[in-house]
């Protein structure tokens, strides 16, 4: 069905119940991309706890559903493209909003996509050659995937998430395989045990709460769907509801997918894992040779894209939401009149990405460019996540108004509205200490200074508008409030 147009003399805007719930489904898991975040996570990780991956994957599941309980909740509030922004402002006030928003913005955009471009494309340059004998620089891949990602997510929300289901259920497919596989084998030399759940499977010298740190990391992306409150039916239920089935899903496949790579590589070899650049591509071509190593290899490719679809779409509309409330340049607010997508966001983010990740890689090298920037990534994303459960609390036990509690579904529990947003503060915290200390090793020790640095810019940009259009503060968060009598829920 193509695109709606707009009739009317009105600017156009995103448009509304064009979404279901399976494509909110797909754009939160797309970002969390659980195959490529698999691929490299589990390689550090092994050196930390060898064969008790899985247990760091059980541990990080819980304080990731935990996390996500504050932002579901909020999300049946504020059913808005706002996302985390909209909830802080609401809960904290349109400063502390701002901070969220702006952090956002790095996170999620100018550091996010380019992390994802920078590795796919080195690893689609070392697989060209490695397959096929084919040698074509990084860089270049680097620029056709920016243009492929931005066209697609300029061509339409719907489109995008699309293409990303049938990429995913590829990626996914491929990686139950292997599992089946290597379970089946597994379950016939009388391999299988449950070891890789226990303390038992700690080499010497580990260090559980990093390797747990690992597997809380690759869980970030799970709220864009939240980005999507204003383009899916019946948000209110839609965006908490994708949010659970997201992370139980993917939950899921963490624990199962680590715990088959412990049973493919050897609870005892671990050590060779944590050295191996592709260690699923040798358990892949191990139990069924090359063919199936190369598809490994694709699937990993095609996670990386997925993942950049479901970030530039999740930020764009974040970078809409606040410029269309003047915190950001107007034009910033643009939405294509047949598309119904923010593009003059997207092509921003776009251009951002291509000079950041570009930038990067040639300076340093395609890895350490990632491992920079998903480091920034981590460091933003967590006090985003730390503010919007201190929102989440202050909202509903200060700010909730009696009548919105009549006619609301959720009621306020000392258990789920005090209890649960400070115990997310603590843990939240506490996997950022483990991120900053002890301090990583050059060029990683550099992002807490960029993170600090951006924080500072934002300071500067919200002082600026607090001086200069003290209107747009007083106003923002306002422009968007949830009617109870509109069609939203």
């Amino acid at each position: 069905m193509p695109p709606a147009t707009n009739s009317s003399n009105e600017p156009p805007k995103l448009q509304r119940n064009t979404l279901q719930l399976r494509h909110a489904v797909v754009m939160a898991v797309a970002a969390m991309s659980p195959v490529g975040s698999l691929f490299f996570n589990t390689i550090p990780q092994a050196g930390l706890v060898g064969a008790a991956m899985p247990l760091c994957y059980i541990i990080g599941f819980g304080v990731a559903l935990l996390v996500a309980d504050q932002i579901s909740i909020l999300a049946a509030e504020f059913p808005t493209s706002g996302s985390l922004y909209t909830f802080v402002t609401q809960g904290l006030g349109v400063r502390w909003g701002f901070i969220a928003g702006w952090l956002s913005l790095i996170s999620f955009g100018v550091v996010a996509i380019p992390a994802i471009l920078v590795v796919m494309s080195a690893n689609f340059q070392e697989m060209l050659l490695h397959w096929f004998g084919v040698h074509l620089d990084w860089t270049v891949w680097y620029c056709l995937f920016t243009l492929i990602v931005g066209a697609v997510c300029y061509r339409g929300i719907r489109f995008s998430l699309q293409l990303d289901l049938m990429l995913l259920m590829f990626e996914v497919g491929v990686c139950l395989l292997l599992a089946l596989i290597v379970l089946i084998q597994a379950g016939k030399t009388g391999q299988l045990t449950l070891v890789p759940f226990t303390l038992k499977g700690l080499p010497q010298n580990s260090n559980l709460v990093v390797g747990v740190i690992l597997s809380i990391l690759s869980f970030v992306g799970f709220e864009s769907a939240t980005t999507l409150g204003e383009e899916v039916q019946k948000p209110r239920k839609s965006i908490p509801l994708a949010t659970v089935i997201t992370l139980v899903l993917v939950g899921v496949f963490y624990v199962l997918m680590s715990y088959v790579a412990t049973l493919g590589y050897g609870i005892h070899n671990m050590a060779a894992f944590a050295q191996d650049a592709a260690p699923f591509d040798t358990i892949a071509r191990h139990v069924w040779g090359n063919g199936f190593a190369l598809l490994i290899d694709f699937a990993g490719i095609m996670a990386g894209y997925a993942c950049a679809v479901a970030f530039l779409n999740g930020a764009a509309r974040i970078v809409y939401a606040m410029s269309r409330e003047e915190l950001f340049p107007r034009p910033l607010a643009h939405i294509h009149p047949t598309y119904h997508t923010p593009t003059n966001a997207i092509l921003g983010l776009s251009g951002s990405s291509a000079f950041v990740g570009l930038g990067l890689g040639m300076l340093w090298t395609p890895i350490q460019a990632y491992a920079f920037l998903g480091t920034v990534l981590t460091l933003a994303a967590l006090a985003i996540y730390g503010l919007t459960s201190l929102a989440c609390f202050r909202y509903f036990s200060t700010k909730r108004h009696p009548q919105l509690e009549q006619n609301s579904t959720l009621r306020f529990g000392w258990l789920r509205y005090v209890l649960l947003p400070w115990l997310s503060i603590i843990a939240i915290s506490g996997v950022l200490v483990g991120t900053l200390y002890p301090s990583p090793p050059a060029p990683l020790h550099l992002a807490p200074v960029v993170v600090l640095i951006w924080l500072l810019l934002g300071i500067g940009v919200l002082r600026f508008l607090q001086i200069h259009k003290p209107e747009v503060i007083r106003q923002a968060g306002q422009l968007f409030v949830v009617d109870e009598t509109e069609t939203l829920s």
